[in-house]
C-alpha cells in the first residue's frame, strides 16, 4: 500500500472500525465500518498501539479536535472504486452456475 494509490480528493470505505478508546481524545467522531469518506491528507505517523511509522489519513469529514493532529492508519480504508469491484466480483461468484440446455 501506498500513499499513491490513496490520492488526496479520492473517496475511501472503512473496512476496520475498531478503535482504541485513546482515538476519542483526538476525534469527536471515528470512522463507521462501511461509510465512505474523503481523502484530505496522506502523512506518516507513528501507530497508537505499536508506534511503527505508516501511512495514515486525515478525512475530511471527520477533522481532529486539533487541528493537523491526529489520523487514522491508512490500512483501515480501501478505495471506493476498489470495493465497488471486489463486492461485483463476489456477487458474480455468488451467483449459480446456468445450466445450459
Amino acid at each position: 500500500m501506498d500513499a499513491a494509490s490513496f490520492p488526496v480528493g479520492h473517496k475511501v470505505v472503512c473496512i476496520h472500525d475498531h478503535f482504541p478508546p485513546a482515538v476519542h481524545e483526538w476525534f469527536n467522531a471515528i470512522p463507521v465500518e462501511g461509510q465512505v469518506y474523503t481523502i484530505q491528507e496522506i502523512f506518516w505517523a507513528p501507530e497508537h498501539a505499536t508506534r511503527r511509522q505508516l501511512l495514515s489519513v486525515r478525512l475530511v469529514e471527520l477533522p481532529p479536535v486539533r487541528p493537523g493532529f491526529g489520523g487514522f492508519s491508512l490500512w483501515r480504508f480501501r478505495l471506493l472504486e476498489d470495493e465497488k469491484i471486489l463486492r461485483a466480483r463476489s456477487r458474480k461468484e455468488d451467483l449459480p452456475e446456468r445450466v445450459l440446455t
